[in-house]
């Protein structure tokens, strides 16, 4: 008896618990909101574009704390999921053999110099770099480190180590960096300000960083679009549009070129990852059915993409895991065209966070074509939850029955209006573990009962197909 009460105390609390649900936030697009995403000095391209889509910041900005002038640039690590991130200012691209590109740049300096202030751990160092080319050939370097900590500012002199006596390059490549280019550490900052040349007549490209671009776009409300990854390259691929299903307003998904004259158009509930969308909203119920309206224009054999993850924090591993990840392919409609996308995941640990994306361009690597301006319409988006199943005779719903709940020996399952035909019955345990799979005939009464004398008691899961259905639920063994 004491048994029995104490499983009947825990699952209530349990049932009582995953009771929460959350709607989808602007789900319908109709709160926007102008943003600035962040600001880049003039003539560089910077760590931003990658730090903010992962954790919504940038991790170089604009300083008021400056040497001289106005402004300095600070650079910082900062940690992205569970990897890091430097901060990064460059003139050029930084590739594993070190800086390519550049900008034209024809004297030989001796020296670079300027000012600086930081604070680099052990482990770890920051760096400000110059490398001075010739048809793309290394002929002259500097590298200047930082370690340690430097509360004011200090000047930094290095001078330009030359490979050839005479030969003047005709590319400068440049930037600074606030960690290591391998392992940095989350925490490292420097910032800097007045960088020049000594010997040239030639400036430092905007070495007082006293000039600065903001790049800002219409974004919609508790949703993260791609064009922070597009808004360089001066295109918004996610715009508020007044050709809606519902309400004044939908999301206008479009494929439009990145910094990197890639395709891009996404937008998700969460952030970016190395791996695709991640985090999102938070739930407590597992959910069941997400739902929606959307036209599309692909171009070429272009298609759109909707998707749901669900994310569970491990705190015993520490890890963030995927329950499940589900995305499907969305064709061609002229207008308005109803979606839906099941969750398959009934399982436990119950997820705590849902990540909702929509792609206007298919994004697997081995397709052929690049659907430049493809063009996807989202509105009037719902999300169900399956319902929490509690202590009952019976396991009731529209299409089949499951009883006794709780089981002892036997467990009856009843298909309503289907006879003399096919079934295919999973159960699994708690920790997702399949302890009954089979194929069964349904005749006479509908009916078919498993043996579960042998398992052990506790919570577990069923799932029903057949036909062209698919259903699930839980039931409790004592």
């Amino acid at each position: 008896i004491m048994k029995r009460l104490v499983l009947l105390l825990s699952l209530t609390i349990y049932f009582t618990q995953s009771g929460y649900t959350q709607d989808i936030q602007n789900s319908g697009f109709e709160n926007w909101t102008t943003e600035v995403l962040f600001e880049e000095p003039d003539q560089f391209t910077t760590s931003n574009i990658l730090s903010y889509p992962s954790i919504g910041e940038p991790n170089v900005t604009k300083t008021s704390d400056a040497y001289s002038g106005n402004y300095a640039v600070k650079l910082e690590t900062v940690a992205v999921d569970e990897e890091s991130l430097f901060g990064a200012i460059l003139i050029g691209e930084l590739v594993d053999e070190g800086i390519i590109g550049g900008v034209p740049f024809t004297e030989r300096p001796d020296f670079i110099k300027g000012y600086a202030k930081y604070n680099v751990p052990a482990g770890d160092t920051a760096y400000v770099l110059a490398l001075f080319k010739k048809l793309g050939i290394p002929l002259g370097v500097c590298i200047v480190p930082f370690i340690g900590e430097q509360a004011e500012y200090q000047e930094f002199s290095a001078p330009i180590e030359w490979y050839h006596p005479i030969l003047a390059p005709d590319t400068l490549a440049t930037g600074v960096l606030s960690s290591k280019f391998v392992e940095p550490i989350p925490g490292s900052w420097i910032i800097v300000d007045s960088i020049h040349f000594v010997g040239a007549s030639t400036p430092y490209p905007n070495g007082n960083f006293e000039d600065w671009t903001t790049f800002a776009s219409e974004e919609p409300d508790n949703w993260f679009t791609s064009n922070v990854f597009t808004i360089l390259a001066g295109n918004a691929s996610v715009t508020k549009s007044e050709e809606s299903y519902e309400g004044d307003f939908a999301v206008r998904i479009e494929n439009t070129l990145t910094m990197w004259d890639d395709t891009l158009g996404i937008i998700t509930n969460g952030t970016f990852g190395d791996d695709g969308p991640m985090g999102g909203m938070p739930v407590n119920n597992i959910p069941n059915l997400l739902s929606g309206y959307y036209k599309y224009t692909p171009v070429g054999q272009d298609t759109a993409l909707a998707g749901i993850t669900l994310f569970y924090y491990n705190e015993v591993t520490g890890m963030t895991e995927i329950l499940e990840e589900n995305f499907i392919k969305l064709p061609a409609a002229g207008s308005y065209t109803y979606f839906e996308l099941q969750v398959d995941y009934y399982s436990l640990p119950n997820p705590d966070t849902l990540n909702i994306a929509f792609s206007s361009g298919n994004l697997e690597e081995d397709t052929n074509y690049v659907g430049l301006g493809s063009v996807l319409f989202i509105d009037a988006l719902e999300i169900t939850y399956k319902p929490p199943v509690g202590i009952n005779e019976s396991i009731t719903e529209k299409n089949h029955r499951v009883y006794p709940n709780p089981a002892t020996e036997k467990l009856f399952f009843e298909v309503y209006e289907l006879m003399n035909k096919d079934i295919t019955l999973t159960i699994v345990n708690s920790q997702g573990q399949v302890v009954y799979n089979s194929k069964t005939y349904l005749s006479g009464n509908n009916k078919t009962e498993v043996d579960i004398s042998r398992l052990p008691g506790g919570i577990y899961f069923y799932n029903l197909r057949y036909i062209d259905r698919h259903e699930q639920g839980k039931f409790v063994i004592e």
